[in-house]
Formats: C-alpha cells, structure tokens, sequence
C-alpha cells in the first residue's frame, strides 16, 4: 500500500503502428492472386468475391483460402480480412452506391510490376469463364436483394 502523501503514477506509452504495410502486397502471393481475380471480373459485390472462390476451390484452382458453408450461404473471414487490406492499400475501390469492388489503378501497377505466373493466369481464366453467368446471377440477385431492402427502409 501507498502511504498518505505519496501518488502512484503510470506511464501511457503510444506507440504508432501501421496497420498494414504497402510492401506486403508484394510478399503476399494470396493477395495478389485475389487482387487478379478481382481485375478478371471488374465489378462484383463481397459475397459474390467470396463464391467465386469457392466455385473456383471446388474447380481444383486453391488459393488457401477456408470457407464456412451454412445451408446455402458461403462465408469465410480469411478473405474478407485480405479485401480490407487491399481497401485500406487503395489497391482496390468499394462503390458506396452498388457495393460493387474494383481494382484501382494503383492495384493495376501493382499487378503490373508483380506479373502472375502465366500457367496461373490461363488456368484461372478458363475456370472464371465456366462459372461466370452463375456468379453474375448470384450478384444480381443480392443486389436486388439490397435495393428491395433499402425501399423497405425508406418507409
């Protein structure tokens, strides 16, 4: 115990972070291949990102990404933490009205100065091809989703 006339005093240290570094894109192998996949498809929402990569798992192409599946939907917080960095980088853009994500052109000269390995490149293509009209439609549909709620909102 402190004796009457003696106060204890504590230390508030700050110490600044970054919470992500710009040069880890470069490192991360997992990101830039997302960060390709996202320029393939130029627009789409985060939960149809997430299937997509699920269709793309189940098609043989792995990113290392893990997924929860709960009766018809596909979650997985892995990939939603990677599209934050790659938001907070600026490498990619989130449109406010469509909740759409894109590649910015700041993700384009990363993708530029750290090309994919082709073999990667063509094989993903071809997979993207094949379940793309299914992505498309599942986009739609939550996006429909979206605006019928807003209206009810509105009300």
């Amino acid at each position: 115990m402190s004796q009457p006339g003696q106060q204890k005093s504590k230390e508030l240290k700050i110490v600044s972070k970054q919470v992500i570094n710009p040069n880890v894109i470069n490192e991360d192998k997992r990101k830039l291949q997302l960060l390709h996949i996202i320029r393939q498809v130029n627009k789409l929402t985060e939960k149809s990102i997430i299937l997509l990569l699920y269709e793309l798992k189940q098609k043989g192409i792995d990113l290392g990404y893990q997924f929860n599946v709960i009766g018809n939907s596909v979650f997985s917080p892995m990939i939603k933490e990677d599209l934050t960095s790659l938001l907070y980088l600026g490498l990619i853009e989130n449109d406010p009205t469509t909740k759409k994500i894109s590649i910015s052109s700041n993700g384009l000269e990363v993708l530029d100065k750290n090309p994919l390995d082709e073999e990667f490149k063509n094989k993903l293509l071809q997979a993207i091809n094949e379940i793309k009209t299914k992505i498309l439609a599942f986009d739609e549909e939550y996006n429909l989703k979206i605006k019928s709620e807003m209206k009810l909102r509105r009300r």
